[in-house]
């Protein structure tokens, strides 16, 4: 199967990544960090895909999906390895901006690698297992995270950690070469990064996937802080993280059905506000019951979610810059991961860790009604992507 080397790869990738996030901001807090300190630690991750992902997508565009995976997958292990040689707060800062750049460079080529190579009519299966096998990475990573570090430290746990994304380097070996006319066509006619969000529904997909990925982003780094400061267990945050990515995984396994019978802006509208109204709630339990139970809404509303964004805009990509949409669409999200952390960082240290979930549910509302006017300005691209097919 084509695409098994890709699915094999994005399991390890985000299982190494999920693993080691929550776990991160616990131990810069041992390192007696400040609450400042632990969101620039945060931000520090979306840094370098934010100035990166874009230059990332021409050139996996013009060269190909296997070394930039190879690349990433070399960046992840020296990130993973350096807190364990040389634990301070200041390493930190330069392992999260490592695991962001390589994070981002194996994702999108292997999100471009499964998109290009699945037809019209299997996209929405091909990148519903894609992300099926992404919520069952970010389903073991925690857990992983969470044993490994109650049981040998948080500083051990790093270098023990850093053998799955040898694993990927392994993987990578064999992914296959995708001919050019897999893809989208030939090269389109160059636009700056301004022409493109104009482009047809191109612009409302990418702010809908920045207010998803930043609210799930602040879910894995901020609920490990909440989830102690109301008497959590690390093994036990690790599990309400855990049924998040379960839940994310099992909704993806009926994406497809879904989108067959409602259309993919519906259910995207529909399930991100399902989300955003469960987010809102977790400030106000305390039960580590009622909790799982929540965080496992929260993983079917927008874990449905991301995938669909990821269609959207490839969509509405012009013929052969696949890739260079997708890491537009990367380094939007990875926008709102540098600079959605740091405010609320500021704002917890006034008001509590709390108000950060409920600012987060009335931001994901608000994607979620314009995730409703999408319909539109997709109507006409999808239109056009088959009368190419045909």
């Amino acid at each position: 199967m084509r695409f098994a080397s890709f699915f094999i790869a994005v399991f390890f990738v985000l299982a190494s990544v999920s693993a080691v996030r929550p776990m991160t901001s616990l131990f810069a807090k041992e390192l007696d960090a400040s609450m400042i300190e632990i969101g620039i630690i945060t931000v520090c991750y979306s840094v370098t895909p934010l100035f990166l992902a874009v230059f990332a997508g021409r050139y996996i565009d013009r060269f190909g999906e296997k070394l930039p995976i190879i690349a990433g997958s070399i960046c992840m292990f020296i990130s993973l390895a350096l807190p364990f040689y040389f634990p301070s707060v200041a390493t930190l800062y330069i392992s999260m901006l490592l695991l962001g750049g390589g994070q981002l460079l194996a994702i999108l080529a292997i999100q471009n690698g499964v998109t290009k190579s699945a037809s019209n009519e299997t996209r929405d299966k091909a990148v519903g297992t894609l992300s099926l096998f992404t919520s069952t990475g970010l389903l073991f990573g925690p857990l992983i995270g969470g044993y490994v570090s109650e049981h040998f430290g948080f500083q051990t746990s790093y270098i023990l950690l850093a053998v799955i994304p040898v694993i990927t380097i392994i993987v990578s070996f064999f992914v296959a070469k995708i001919e050019k006319g897999a893809s989208k066509g030939k090269q389109g006619k160059s636009a700056n990064v301004k022409e493109l969000l104009l482009l047809p529904g191109l612009g409302r997909s990418i702010f809908v996937s920045m207010l998803i990925l930043s609210s799930l982003d602040i879910y894995s780094v901020y609920f490990p802080l909440y989830g102690q400061s109301i008497g959590l267990s690390v093994s036990q945050i690790g599990w309400v993280l855990a049924v998040q990515g379960a839940a994310s995984a099992l909704v993806r396994i009926i994406m497809p059905k879904l989108v067959e019978a409602y259309g993919r802006v519906t259910i995207l509208w529909i399930f991100m506000g399902i989300g955003a109204l469960a987010y809102g709630f977790i400030p106000f339990q305390d039960q580590f019951s009622i909790i799982l139970i929540v965080s496992f809404i929260i993983g079917a509303g927008l874990g449905i979610t991301l995938p669909l964004t990821i269609i959207l805009s490839y969509n509405a990509a012009p013929p052969g810059r696949s890739g260079e949409v997708l890491g537009l669409r990367l380094a939007s999200n990875r926008l709102a991961q540098t600079v959605v952390p740091f405010l609320l960082a500021y704002v917890s240290s006034f008001v509590g860790l709390g108000i950060i979930f409920v600012i987060k549910s009335v931001l994901l509302l608000s994607g979620s009604l314009t995730a409703r006017g999408i319909s539109d300005d997709v109507q006409e691209v999808e239109e056009d992507e088959r009368e190419k097919a045909i």
